[in-house]
């Protein structure tokens, strides 16, 4: 009798054994979706189950739209993977604790390819794209890398091959990088850039001029605005047509690039400002500034526009390398539209050094007495300045690489 209780002791707990191992090696898969999404609903009750059926997944229906909550947890999920906003969908589903991405509703042939290849077969995360209205196709990205478009018919294992044959030149992408580094490399980069002679001289001599014309106070603040938010918005312009390139040749070897230019135009500002006769200089043309004078002197609303509009376009020369290095950086680590955002911010702190100046300089005295050290440490502030650029350059270079 006791053997034979024994022996179902035993079976009873290797039975139980053998079902908590199966329980824990089952496969998950979640899926957000916007329940009032016909097509959505049709695909999820269509051929993603069949497909998950056929290879015993579980599937978990989780609702955005009238669950706050869920929302909320999709949002974080995207955010703490590191999902760019252009990879986005308004349909995700999560596979094997987000070993497997889904954006969209991507091709049948590669969600199977995906779920009957081996752990060694795929990398540690990979995201397939595809969204109606896009074309046929899919993209595919391993968080690491350039993103790559395929037609619907080409088999996933093209990207796989691809992906390890040039994985030794990739940088992981790091979820906590667009939140933790790539802001505050934003905004200072940004203030350091507003800290240049070209803009605050241009801005200093008009508000000087218009004073000397016996303009109103009130007018002139408002015309320093156009100038200053005409200036925002072209340079803003500029950013978003680069980024918008750079974005389309995506690699990382454009941070890096960027930074070694930031060094560069550092270094340069930086040796002009230490040695008088070093021959290169960044700086508005002689030519541009006369035309620059010219729409000054009409002061009036229009041709402040067209002044401000000038000084976007001008002060490139004098101030592109911060620019060029943080467009770089967002084209190699975030998505466009992230990169949108950061551009924002990146040229909300270029205009501030020159609205602390307007300010200031509404004050005819305050005025004079900043156009007066403008002009006899305009040298200093540029050395001081391409010093922080060449430092900010080389800190980049080195975290990028």
């Amino acid at each position: 009798m006791k053997k034979t209780l024994s022996i179902l002791f035993l079976l009873t707990l290797a039975l139980s054994t053998l079902t908590v191992q199966a329980t824990s090696n089952s496969r998950q898969a979640v899926v957000y979706y916007n329940e009032a999404c016909d097509e959505c609903e049709t695909y999820i009750n269509g051929e993603l189950q069949e497909i998950f059926k056929a290879y015993q997944v579980e599937l978990v229906r989780k609702d955005y739209i009238n669950q706050r909550e869920t929302r909320k947890e999709l949002n974080q999920q995207n955010d703490n993977l590191g999902v760019p906003l252009d990879l986005q969908s308004h349909l995700v589903t999560f596979i094997d604790d987000n070993r497997i991405i889904l954006q969209g509703e991507p091709p049948r042939q590669v969600v199977e390819a995906l779920l009957s290849a081996s752990a060694s077969e795929l990398p540690d995360k990979i995201l397939i794209y595809s969204e109606e209205g896009e074309g046929d196709g899919y993209k595919a990205w391993a968080f690491a890398g350039p993103i790559q478009s395929y037609t619907a018919s080409e088999p996933i294992s093209t990207y796989l091959a691809w992906y390890q044959a040039n994985l030794s030149s990739f940088k992981i992408t790091n979820s906590s990088t667009p939140k933790s580094t790539i802001l505050p490399a934003v905004l200072f980069t940004g203030l350091v850039d507003g800290i240049n002679p070209c803009a605050m001289a241009i801005l200093l001599f008009f508000v000087t001029f218009l004073f000397t014309i016996r303009k109103r106070r009130a007018a002139i603040a408002r015309m320093g605005m156009i100038y200053i938010a005409c200036v925002y918005i072209v340079y803003f312009l500029v950013g978003l047509g680069l980024l918008r390139a750079t974005t389309l040749v995506q690699g990382h070897w454009l941070g890096q690039l960027g930074a070694a230019l930031l060094l560069l135009f550092g270094l340069t500002n930086l040796f002009g400002a230490l040695f008088p006769k070093f021959p290169i200089r960044l700086e508005i043309p002689e030519i541009g500034k006369d035309g620059l004078k010219k729409w000054m002197y009409r002061a009036t609303i229009p041709a402040t526009i067209v002044l401000g509009t000038l000084m976007g376009l001008e002060s490139f020369p004098c101030s592109g390398g911060p620019y060029v290095a943080i467009l770089g950086l967002l084209s190699s680590q975030a998505g466009f539209w992230e990169g949108f955002g950061y551009l924002a911010l990146y040229n909300l702190m270029f205009i501030l050094p020159l609205i602390i100046i307007l300010a200031l300089a509404l004050n005819p005295i305050m005025g004079a007495k900043i156009q007066a050290w403008e002009r006899a440490s305009s040298h200093k502030v540029r050395g001081i300045t391409g010093g922080i650029m060449a430092l900010i350059g080389l800190a980049l270079l080195i975290w990028v690489l």
